[in-house]
């Protein structure tokens, strides 16, 4: 949802996903003597009424030297005390289907002598996790962070077999993601199938509601990747009397067998739905690092879903596979101009790695903002890309950074953020830790494959599924894309959601390296506000920008 409210000198721009809002704010005219912003939000229903807090206070107000941070660590600050000193305000912890009004108000005089200058109220409603032909969801993705650390210390959430140890702990990772997973598999009723195709399958929570499945009469077969994950798929399905889900095994000339997707198949024989995106049915996948799940109820899509599924269940060799994928309907490759609006998908292994370049030059045409999730390698044509001088904003998010993921590039409107959590306890922060040490080591943040392109734009556009945009996920692997054109509902969601996490980790990578230079207290001086107004090649008055020319935001009342 997209709402702005303009009429007053302080002007407020908020998009809504399901868990997050993000919320731009702009004057007018440059103000002369505001110290930061006040949140307060309101439940509509509850009429619940809360000072939004922040981390950082005034020195002057508070006057505790840096040896004596230890004393405060955790410590929040209400907003109407210690403003926020951005025009840019994220909420994370907002429930889906909720309507909320936020009131901003212009914090004045001085840090001892705060006053209450003007101020502004917006409404808005988080979305629910399906709407139409589509749902999304996307776990946590932080188990290290300071809201885990702060709630569960550094218990762990499994034992070593992936069994839950704090449950307490395993809901609050999923946020919804294995809640989604598992009631689109209990939506399977007696006489249809379930399709599967899964690169990591052992999660005993899954694999039990799949066995579920059966027992009311559902159909279900699997194919998973021998090849790499064998041994642990198949302990995992004899460890839970399961192996009886599982009639074929994908290991035929294949690097990867790497999908995540399940199709449910009507008594007709005609797929009427998928679960998609870039969760493994592990522990780790569904709770640890960030992974999206997506479904899609358009027959027509899970019709080319479950037609894809048949050949994975030959378990071809590669030439014959890729002329067979290539050859399903609107399988071959297509230029960028080429892909309508609405829903496509894109199956590999494919003959060429083209649609990389298809997916560079989706990139290439934005005109606002692009927003890009590589959790390994960026490629050669995306570099290409991003190393040239573009006007508009480039936000990249990577696991870690390695040789293959790195580029040199002058555009300083180029931003390139890694996973990271708080090494040490440092000021008022407590110490972190990261998925690998809390479930199992390997990919520790970040595993959602996803590009936006203009997400508040004239016409967004979505890139997400099990494929990491590299030549071995084209041409070698098993893999699925979908590309979701002019759909604001769908691209609120991955937006909200790509913001919440950039702002995690931006923060945690910065501090990692500066840490003799953070400080928690808040600028005194007025200076902060320049670079919201004088530059206006600066990235914050461009972000500010991006917020109010936003298409199709509601005039709030």
């Amino acid at each position: 949802m997209r709402v702005k409210k303009t009429k007053t000198n302080l002007e407020l721009y908020a998009v809504s996903g399901t868990n997050t809002i993000v919320l731009s704010i702009d004057m007018k005219q440059k103000p002369t003597d505001l110290l930061g912003f006040a949140f307060e939000r309101v439940e509509t229903e509850s009429k619940k009424r809360i000072w939004l807090e922040g981390q950082k206070f005034f020195k002057s107000v508070i006057n505790i030297g840096n040896r004596d941070l230890e004393k405060v660590k955790g410590q929040k600050y209400p907003t109407h005390l210690h403003p926020i000193q951005s025009f840019l305000w994220k909420d994370f912890t907002v429930e889906p289907g909720i309507e909320y009004t936020y009131i901003v108000t212009c914090m004045t005089g001085s840090p001892k002598n705060p006053e209450i200058g003007l101020s502004q109220e917006i409404t808005i409603s988080t979305e629910e996790h399906i709407k139409g032909d589509q749902g999304i969801y996307f776990n946590r993705g932080v188990s290290g962070s300071q809201s885990y650390t702060e709630r569960f210390g550094f218990d762990k959430p499994f034992d070593k077999d992936e069994n839950v140890v704090n449950q307490k702990a395993v809901d609050w990772l999923s946020r919804g993601l294995y809640e989604g997973m598992l009631a689109f598999i209990t939506s399977a009723e007696e006489s249809q199938k379930i399709r599967g195709a899964c690169y990591e399958f052992h999660y005993p929570g899954v694999l039990y509601a799949l066995k579920d499945a059966m027992k009311r009469g559902v159909d279900v077969s699997v194919v998973y990747d021998a090849k790499n994950y064998g041994d642990d798929n198949a302990k995992a399905l004899n460890a839970t009397g399961t192996s009886d889900l599982v009639k074929q095994v994908r290991d035929n000339e294949v690097s990867q067998a790497h999908n995540k997707f399940f199709v449910i198949v009507d008594k007709n024989d005609e797929a009427v739905n998928v679960w998609t995106g870039s969760t493994n049915i592990s522990a780790k996948g569904i709770f640890g690092h960030c992974n999206t799940g997506h479904i899609i109820s358009d027959k027509r899509i899970a019709a080319k879903y479950y037609e894809y599924w048949k050949l994975v269940n030959e378990n071809l060799a590669r030439k014959e596979y890729q002329i067979a994928v290539e050859g399903m309907k609107e399988g071959l490759d297509v230029n960028a101009e080429e892909i309508p609006k609405g829903i496509s998908v894109f199956f590999s292994p494919r003959k060429t790695n083209n649609m990389l370049q298809t997916y560079a030059n989706l990139i290439e045409g934005a005109n606002e903002m692009v927003c890009c999730i590589y959790p390994f390698n960026i490629d050669k044509r995306f570099q290409a890309v991003f190393k040239e001088d573009k006007n508009y904003i480039r936000y990249i998010l990577l696991d870690k950074h390695s040789e293959s993921n790195t580029f040199q590039t002058n555009d300083k409107d180029v931003e390139v953020v890694a996973g990271a959590y708080i090494h040490s306890p440092i000021d008022n922060w407590v110490g972190e830790t990261d998925a690998g040490k809390l479930i199992k080591t390997g990919i520790d943040f970040l595993h959602n494959k996803i590009i936006l392109i203009d997400p508040l734009g004239e016409v967004p556009t979505v890139i997400s599924g099990s494929a990491n945009f590299s030549e071995n996920s084209t041409s070698k692997n098993d893999e699925n894309t979908l590309v979701i054109k002019g759909n604001d509902w769908v691209a609120d969601i991955y937006f909200t959601e790509y913001v919440r996490l950039f702002d995690h980790f931006s923060f945690r990578e910065w501090l990692n390296g500066h840490t003799t230079e953070f400080n928690p207290y808040l600028d005194e001086t007025g200076k902060w506000i320049n670079d919201y107004f004088d530059d206006p090649n600066h990235l914050n008055v461009k972000r500010k920008l991006i917020f109010k020319n936003m298409f199709r935001a509601k005039e709030g009342k």
